[in-house]
């Protein structure tokens, strides 16, 4: 049967659609009243029994929404309406989750399901009205509005037949330019030319695959076609930097001479590597990993285990996808980030970090001021914000760093960043050329019509139609299944049967296959897809994403086939290696593409450009002073520092490109991955913000080996020099690095260029100066760019372009214990500037900035240095202000410095440290400044300017008054908790449920853990090193779903290894993304399904233990194992886990009180124990009914409650971070024996979150290990 199927929230649970209405009414003519939003599903296929568990527990919470009858829907449609659908081809996440849902409690099931939205609004709501708000719902890009005057399934498309050129040999250029117009090809004529001449040579036509194909292949985003192009001639007109010019163009030549590469063309490419090449020509980049098959940057470290120290491969990687963000934001910044991920994955390494840039217009303006044909300034930075989050923290990410730049420029286009890094064992990864006979693997994600364009796309300038014309150009991300791919690569028996890998990136099966080998036979209609209905060309350079292509020894094959099965990943042999020199594609029996490598690899015409280098602002000859005040922030000797009172400091403050970011930043989760050394925000507030991301290695069992990223970028630089700009993005980002205790000279830097389309010899001198900036820095310091990626598109028609932009990531590997933070530590200490003195024209003051680097890194050797923080936006007042809001340092500073220095405007590469009072430094060098700044100061609540003070809470609030105007801080007041939320009650604790004794014991056999680990789950490995450091053993076990037998096979295997486990631990994660439409659906219905419901009953009541953490609680709570311990007792109005108060994920530190200790899991705390643990999720608040609270407070079932400064329950945010009622954070069953809660203990060991004061180990994992040992061990002796 077909059926249509309304779900709208219960009133209490409304709190979107009020949201809604509130951001409907900032509109232009808009007033909205009463708004009801419902979702849609259209069902076909299925049986009644179907629709029934559809209704009852797949697209609904039953506790959360209602059905609507579907004879509503008429009603409905008669007021002012709006629906809303995914165009044909686009990735609909809430819908696949749905089937696969709907699949595990109805297995073999034939049913289809579609997914939309309903918006019906007040009845007097104007037409205009509706048209604006359309305007705001729809992206155009991927969704259209949704007919529902039929219940139709949507027909399979036809395939549609290849186009022909039969006269293309005959065209002359005209009639080439007309075709390379019409085909909206990113090639130039001269390309198109040269591939008519090739095809003349073959006697024959190319076949719509084959120009899409080299369309694809020579893009600027796939082949660097602009960085590639030879530069003729470079002519130097600058005034202000015409001798830095000559000697860098002197240098460049010099090293090309050193690197056997004077005969080679002149390049961008070349002039931003060239400094990285000749120093492994000196041996000062040995650690550098050298293969014709990496990706991303790889370099070998030492890293500290539990077996002495190990050879390992780090890798890391920056990705823009500017284009596709622009124009589809949560899509485009989703797979901005999965890119990034995909590139070292695809080298078999664990990406286990991340940062995020981003650059936008005033995301303040008003959605009326949006230019036509772009989407507002804060819709494209809030939802791209939502896709990127929600990407990695899906995929199990931690994103340390993020950072939003606002220049005017970037209305023109958006720089979405992305970086991670990543790391595997030496002996995991094999490199090996292909040899004919070996086959070629794809595997993970299905191929659609999403990312069809992608790379030319990317290639574009951005024009008014953009919005309309390039929706099948951006990518839909699914990174559940590339969750799955990572979990395979982590597999060191799987990794080392591979010769070969590459992503499926830009480009699809052409570019990811096709880069491979010389030789290879494509057979395209291998390729598993996600609908019938695409053609081969489709096929051959869509870019549907999570899909990776491996190259194999045939005698392997069906072993790798084998094991991407076991972690529930599809996987077909799709091509094999040859040695005719020839990339052939074939459909069936027809070949569809032939073309021979040596033309493949030409990348398209030889292209050549003059150059000129003109300074951006002209300098008049009488006016020399001013070219030599660079806008560095250059503390300049000649000029007195200006008077400081509050209001000029509060006002510094205010800016966006200096204020606090932090309702966007919580979004990203930064815990995940028990490895993150520094939070983003730190202090016992959180309010102060780091600069540098820090996490340990991914060793199984930890280690203290940790990765640092900084990034170095200055907006302000780029609008008065490309030069400085360049030259001072690696300056601030080894300034970082060195504030946190890395040795910058063991530094590697990846770079991300993004400039407009250059079309004149001036525009082009653009990126030469930045790159000539960018080579300066490198030979200084000796640290070279071994990686970087560029997009030369950032133009909006001919009117409107981004500005110069070269942003630098430096990486280092160091001690953990020796990470220093920002955060100021409330003691009393000494602070002290190292200020960097620039030279007369801006230029970098390199040997000072070395010698204060080494001193910096002496110091903290010594074990001299509290605290450091790099000096950027604001100065040295600013970073003050951000280091001490975290502890509310109060700070007291010297007249001297008052006097002596403007504190507002310090130049990029200063650093800012703190020493314990009355400490003195060792002498460091001549050539090290030390400026006394002054001394903390306990007895004020600011920072004293003289006889002025600047409260904390002022500052706060003018950090905050930005961007807290689109991303709200995560506060608000709220009423008292009731009596018996609040005070602590104790519970008579019977020796079954409390267990045992504290010691250690050790059984005849070890306590063993089960993980079940289901599509989205992304902690388990987090969850089993805590069980293991406690002593444990454990084992997960993949619920597979890709074909319904191997669920039911998974299903009972479960149920088997249940009888010989004494912990049964649901970790944390997505479960299907969170969807359809609410966390922990498929886990649940896998949970009360009848065998399993029985078989953990049964365990439990064998004395065993459950435990849920996040989506594992919310699986609990919506199973009804919690409370009750038993589904049957289940019912509409139990308790359950929702959307936080805010709307939004929320990843921070709380405080929990231990509020019963009725459980194994608490037997060693005490009443009232007070534990900071990380949080991170979207739908955390625990809702339950004020009558059902009190009964699980006095059964003592409420395991820990969020407490405030003041160690009281509070409803108040940000210290309960959710909403949850009545500050429930856990709970456990009357037994005590499942705990269910939404805290991560397990992301937390010794050495970790270094900025968090007070934090330690929750050891709930101690606690059931050692009951299980001490049960396990009597029963040993029975």
């Amino acid at each position: 049967m077909d059926k249509r199927l309304l779900i709208r929230r219960k009133p209490s649970f409304r709190a979107e659609e009020r949201a809604l209405t509130q951001t409907l009414n900032t509109l232009s003519g808009v007033s909205v009243r009463d708004l009801a939003a419902y979702n849609v599903y259209d069902v076909f296929n299925a049986t009644e029994a179907e629709i029934a568990k559809l209704t009852a527990s797949v697209l609904r919470d039953p506790r959360v929404d209602d059905v609507v009858p579907t004879e509503s829907l008429a009603e409905l449609l008669h007021r002012p309406h709006l629906g809303v659908q995914f165009l044909p081809g686009q990735y609909d996440q809430r819908a696949d989750a749905a089937t696969q849902a709907l699949g595990l409690v109805s297995p073999g099931t034939l049913a289809q399901i579609f997914s939309a939205h309903l918006y019906v609004f007040n009845e007097d709501l104007s037409s205009e009205a509706l048209e604006t708000i359309t305007a705001h719902l729809i992206n155009p890009v991927e969704a259209g509005k949704k007919n529902f005057d039929e219940l139709v399934l949507p027909p399979i498309s036809q395939i549609k037949p290849l186009a022909e050129f039969p006269d293309f040999l005959e065209l002359d250029n005209a009639q080439l330019e007309e075709l390379r117009q019409a085909r909206s090809m990113a090639m130039s004529l001269e390309d198109l030319a040269l591939i008519q001449e090739y095809f003349r040579t073959e006697q024959r036509v190319p076949t719509e695959v084959e120009l899409a194909a080299l369309d694809t292949y020579w893009s600027d985003h796939c082949r660097h076609t602009t960085f590639g192009t030879e530069l003729i001639e470079i002519r130097n007109d600058s005034a202000r930097f015409a001798a830095n010019f000559d000697r860098l163009l002197q240098r460049w030549d010099e090293l090309r001479g050193n690197c056997g590469r004077e005969n080679k063309p002149r390049t961008l490419m070349d002039l931003g590597t060239i400094a990285a090449r000749d120093m492994r020509r000196r041996g000062d980049l040995d650690s550098q990993e050298v293969s014709e098959e990496i990706n991303a940057c790889s370099v070998f470290v030492d890293v500290k285990t539990a077996h002495g120290k190990e050879p390992w491969l780090l890798m890391f990687k920056n990705e823009t996808h500017n284009h596709p963000t622009e124009i589809e934001p949560f899509g485009g910044a989703s797979t901005c980030l999965g890119g990034a991920i995909r590139d070292p994955l695809s080298g078999r390494s664990w990406v286990y970090q991340a940062l995020r840039l981003s650059s936008a217009g005033d995301i303040t303006t008003a959605r009326e001021h949006t230019l036509e044909g772009k989407l507002p300034q804060r819709d494209i930075s809030t939802r791209a914000t939502a896709g990127y989050s929600s990407y990695g923290n899906q995929i199990g990410l931690a994103t340390t760093h993020v950072r939003e730049y606002v220049h005017p420029g970037y209305t023109a286009k958006r720089m979405e960043l992305g970086a991670v890094v990543a790391a595997a064992p030496v002996e995991n990864v094999r490199r090996e050329e292909p040899r004919p006979g070996d086959v070629v693997i794809i595997l993970g994600g299905r191929t659609g019509r999403d990312g069809i364009g992608g790379a030319t796309g990317s290639s574009k300038a951005h024009d008014e139609e953009s919005l309309e014309t390039s929706g099948a150009e951006v990518q839909k991300g699914n990174p559940v299944n590339e969750r799955k791919i990572q979990r395979l690569f982590r597999r060191g028996d799987v990794a080392k049967l591979i010769r070969r890998c590459n992503d499926f990136g830009a480009g699809g099966v052409a570019v990811a296959v096709g880069e491979l080998a010389d030789s290879l036979d494509i057979h395209l209609d291998q390729v598993p897809l996600k609908y019938a209905g695409l053609n081969p060309l489709e096929i051959a350079i869509s870019e549907s994403q999570e899909r990776m292509a491996v190259v194999v020894d045939s005698a392997d094959a069906q072993a790798f086939i084998d094991a991407a099965a076991q972690e529930n990943l599809e996987a077909v042999t799709l091509a094999e290696v040859t040695d005719t020199g020839r990339l052939r594609m074939f459909y069936g029996e027809e070949k569809v593409l032939d073309l021979s490598r040596d033309f493949l690899n030409t990348n398209g015409a030889h292209r050549t450009q003059q150059v000129v280098l003109r300074d951006p602002k002209p300098v008049e000859a009488d006016d020399a002073a001013a070219s030599s005040e660079p806008s560095c922030g250059c503390d300049c000797a000649c000029a007195a520092p200006p008077q400081l009172d509050r209001e000029t400091v509060l006002e510094v403050l205010r800016q966006l490109n200096n204020g606090s970011q932090e309702g966007m930043i919580e979004q990203f989760d930064s815990s995940i991955g028990r490895s993150t050394v520094l939070m983003p925000y730190g202090g016992k507030s959180q309010k102060s913000a780091e600069d540098v991301s820090v996490q340990t290695l991914p060793v199984p069992g930890g280690t203290s080996t940790a990765s640092l990223m900084a990034a170095g970028y200055s907006p302000e630089l780029a609008d008065d020099s490309p030069y400085l700009m360049g030259a001072y993005s690696v300056v601030e980002a080894l300034a970082r690095l060195a504030a946190a205790g890395a040795d910058v000279t063991e530094a590697w830097l990846t770079v991300q260029e993004y400039f407009q389309r250059p079309t004149t010899p001036e525009v082009w001198g653009v990126p030469v100066q930045a790159l000539l900036g960018l080579l300066e820095a490198q030979d200084e310091f000796n640290v070279g760019a071994i990686g970087g990626k560029d997009s030369m598109s950032g133009s909006y028609s001919d009117e409107l372009h981004v500005p110069p932009t070269l942003v630098s990531f430096a990486v280092a590997v160091a001690d953990a214990e020796e990470v220093l933070s920002a955060t100021l530590p409330a003691q009393e200490l000494d602070l002290y500037l190292l200020p960097h003195d620039a030279r007369a024209d801006g230029s970098p003051n390199y040997s000072q900035l070395r010698a204060h680097f080494a001193a910096l890194r002496t110091w903290n050797t010594l074990g001299l240095i509290r605290s450091a923080r790099a000096v950027t936006s604001g100065g040295t007042l600013s970073a003050l202000v951000k280091s001490a809001l975290g502890n509310n340092v109060g700070i007291e500073l010297d007249a001297g410095a008052l006097a002596e220095h403007d504190l507002l405007n310090t130049a990029l590469g200063s650093i800012v440290v703190a020493v314990p009072h009355g400490t003195t430094l060792p002498d460091a060098g001549i050539d090290v400044t030390l400026a006394f700044l002054g001394t903390t100061n306990t007895d004020v609540t600011g920072i004293k300017l003289g006889d002025e003070l600047v409260e904390y809470t002022q500052a706060q609030d003018a950090l905050e008054s930005g961007y807290r105007q689109v991303f709200p801080i995560n506060a608000h007041e709220a009423a008292e908790l009731p009596a018996f939320a609040r005070e602590l009650k104790a519970h008579e604790v019977e020796k079954t449920a409390a267990g045992g004794t504290q010691e250690a014991l050790t059984p005849q056999r070890p306590v063993h853990v089960l993980l079940p680990v289901f599509p989205g789950t992304n902690s388990e490995y987090d969850t089993a090193e805590a069980f293991e450091a406690a002593g444990a053993t454990t084992e997960f076990h993949v619920i597979r779903n890709i074909t319904s037998d191997l669920l039911l096979q998974d299903t009972a295997s479960f149920i088997d290894k249940l009888r010989h486990a004494d912990i049964l631990a649901i970790s944390g994660g997505f479960s299907l993304g969170d969807e359809p439409d609410g966390s922990a659906k498929f886990i649940a219905n896998f949970l009360t399904s009848p065998d399993v419901a029985a078989a953990v009953k049964d365990f439990v009541a064998r004395d065993c233990l459950v435990l849920g953490i996040c989506n594992g609680f919310q699986a609990l709570v919506k199973s009804g194992f919690l409370p009750y311990g038993d589904p049957a007792q289940l019912t509409e109005s139990s308790p359950t886990l929702t959307h936080n108060a805010q709307l939004r994920h929320v990843s921070r530190i709380a405080t929990t009180r231990v509020s019963t200790v009725k459980s194994p899991w608490l037997a060693s705390f005490e009443f009232g124990d007070l534990h900071r643990i990380p949080v991170s999720h979207g739908e955390g608040r625990f809702a339950v009914d004020e009558t059902t609270a009190r009964e699980l407070f006095a059964a003592g079932q409420v395991a820990f409650q969020y407490v405030d400064a003041d160690e009281v329950p509070t409803a108040c945010a940000p210290d309960n971070p959710n909403g949850s009622a009545y500050a429930i954070e856990g709970i456990i069953s009357p037994d005590g024996r499942i705990l269910g809660k939404m805290g991560h203990p397990e992301r937390f060991r010794p050495g970790l979150m270094k900025n968090i004061p007070e934090i330690a180990i929750q050891d709930i994992f101690g606690n059931a290990v050692r009951y299980c040992a001490s049960r396990v061990r009597a029963g040993d002796q029975d």
